[in-house]
C-alpha cells in the first residue's frame, strides 16, 4: 500500500479540500474586532456593547463580559504575532485608529 501525501491542493483525510490563507498585511484592530463578532454571531452568539466592555451571551449560556482591553491582548497576542514582520509599537500606534 502505498503512502499518499497530503499537498496542499489535495483532500484532507474526510474529502474535503485543504485550503490555505496567506494574507500578507493583517486588519487593523477595529476590523478584527467586528469581523470576530459577525463570526460569532453566524454561529449563535449575541453581543452588547457596553461602555468598554462587551457582554457575549450564548444561547442557554451564561453571559460573558470581557474589556475592550482584553480584545486588545488577544490581538496584539494571538492575531498579530502570525505577522512577524510588525513591531509592538506599530500595534500600539494604530489599534484604536
Amino acid at each position: 500500500m502505498k503512502e499518499r501525501i497530503l499537498k496542499s491542493n489535495a483532500c484532507s483525510k474526510v474529502g474535503r479540500p485543504q485550503t490555505k490563507v496567506n494574507i500578507a498585511k493583517p486588519v487593523n484592530f477595529p476590523e478584527w474586532f467586528l469581523e470576530g463578532m459577525r463570526k460569532y454571531e453566524a454561529k449563535g452568539a449575541e453581543f452588547e456593547l457596553m461602555l468598554g466592555m462587551v457582554k457575549i451571551t450564548w444561547n442557554g449560556k451564561p453571559a460573558i463580559l470581557r474589556t475592550i482591553h482584553d480584545f486588545a491582548r488577544e490581538y496584539q497576542n494571538e492575531y498579530l504575532p502570525r505577522f512577524p514582520q510588525l513591531t509592538k509599537l506599530q500595534f500600539e500606534e494604530g489599534v484604536f485608529a
